[in-house]
């Protein structure tokens, strides 16, 4: 018994991380949006639970899992749309969706975060955690971020 809690523990300290070949943001050509589709990237520093891929999702489809310090993109049409991040059951972390308007023509910004100390279990795209602004985002990218492919709609 006292070797599944060591395995569990284990398992549960471990960190989910990028591949070690994986390209960071500069290596990244992002598409130009234009005036039938936008651009949205989407990070993920680390935050908790560190052991579990962060999986995400556009109006219920899975489109990428993230480990910790990792980014990816999407084009999008403008419109309306639920994003969802979800964790493994195993995690106990809730999952949580947050509507996202996408004007066409823009590159948009967004840094996904859970907490395990909130209530809910899970801050998404919280103001203070939202660095929407180009500049901003793109420096923060630079310095913490491998890419990892997300799927299209």
């Amino acid at each position: 018994m006292r070797y599944i809690y060591f395995f569990l523990l284990l398992f549960l300290s471990g960190c989910a991380s990028a591949p070690r070949d994986a390209l960071t943001f500069d290596q990244v050509q992002l598409p130009q949006p234009n005036e039938e589709q936008s651009v949205l990237v989407f990070h993920r520093l680390f935050t908790p639970p560190a052991a579990s891929d962060m999986r995400v999702s556009i109006n219920d489809k899975k489109i990428v899992a993230l480990p910790n310090n990792t980014f990816s993109y999407i084009k999008l049409p403008a419109g309306n749309y639920d994003l969802k991040i979800s964790w493994s059951p195993l995690t106990g972390v809730w999952s949580n969706t947050k509507q996202l308007i996408i004007a066409p023509n823009q590159t948009k910004y967004l840094q996904l975060n859970s907490s395990v100390y909130t209530v809910m279990g899970v801050e998404l795209g919280s103001s203070k955690h939202d660095p929407s602004n180009k500049e901003t985002a793109e420096t923060l990218l630079r310095e913490c971020c491998k890419y990892v492919q997300a799927t299209e709609l």
